[in-house]
């Protein structure tokens, strides 16, 4: 069998019974971070001196007409992000372990930004070109302040719907979206590919406390240097 490749006849047999496998699957991890609420107490000043100290920030998926804010992409480069970085990084590894990636090979941030969307500020749909995994980490979030969506990323599957009965439907293998609250302290991550979109922020709640504010990143793999290289 060629790595990656799997034949009909490496399979057990089914003895005449009905067999599932599930093979291509798409993984969204997530994680409340335990220190999450004195992080964020440590980087929320941060991130307000840096969207007034650059008031015209960077447009991407950030919709600039409804206030959404962009940072620069050099956020972990910047020392008073480091334990934040430091924590995604951590996170990033347990992911990378889990999905058994070669233990020769880390993961790197390789660009990092900082998003404060107030009131009715959204994201547009969008994926993350030239990166293995992306990730998103909630800063502030009040009540109502806008959900990140997934879609479906297999454009055949819609072509032709099931109609799934009850107990089907609510099987998450049978969802062509899935919505994630911005829960402050919560780290996602995702495929990079994988298409998303984040709601407006509906928040009730006035001035800066209102804003949903979020940290996203791009992650890649390095290989770590052999004691002869370093």
């Amino acid at each position: 069998m060629r790595e990656g490749v799997s034949v009909a006849e490496d399979s057990p047999s089914s003895n005449g019974t009905l067999k599932r496998e599930l093979y291509f699957p798409t993984s969204i991890y997530f994680k409340d971070l335990p220190d999450g609420a004195a992080l964020n107490a440590a980087v929320t000043p941060h991130i307000y001196a840096w969207r007034e100290a650059d008031r015209a920030g960077i447009t991407r998926s950030n919709v600039k007409e409804a206030g959404s804010w962009h940072s620069d992409t050099d956020m972990a480069t910047r020392p008073e992000y480091r334990p934040l970085v430091d924590r995604l990084l951590t996170v990033a590894a347990e992911i990378f372990d889990d999905l058994g990636y070669h233990s020769d090979w880390q993961p790197v941030i390789d660009n990092m930004w900082a998003n404060v969307s107030p009131r009715y500020g959204f994201n547009r749909a969008h994926s993350h070109p030239q990166a293995l995994w992306s990730g998103v980490y909630y800063v502030q979030s009040p009540a109502s302040a806008g959900r990140l969506y997934f879609m479906e990323p297999r454009a055949q599957v819609l072509v032709q719907r099931p109609v799934y009965g009850r107990a089907a439907s609510e099987r998450p293998e049978s969802w062509t979206e899935v919505y994630f609250e911005p829960i402050a302290g919560r780290l996602i991550l995702f495929p990079a590919w994988l298409v998303h979109e984040v709601e407006p922020n509906m928040s009730d709640v006035e001035g800066a406390a209102g804003d949903r504010i979020s940290v996203s990143f791009n992650l890649m793999q390095r290989r770590i240097p052999r004691p002869s290289e370093k």
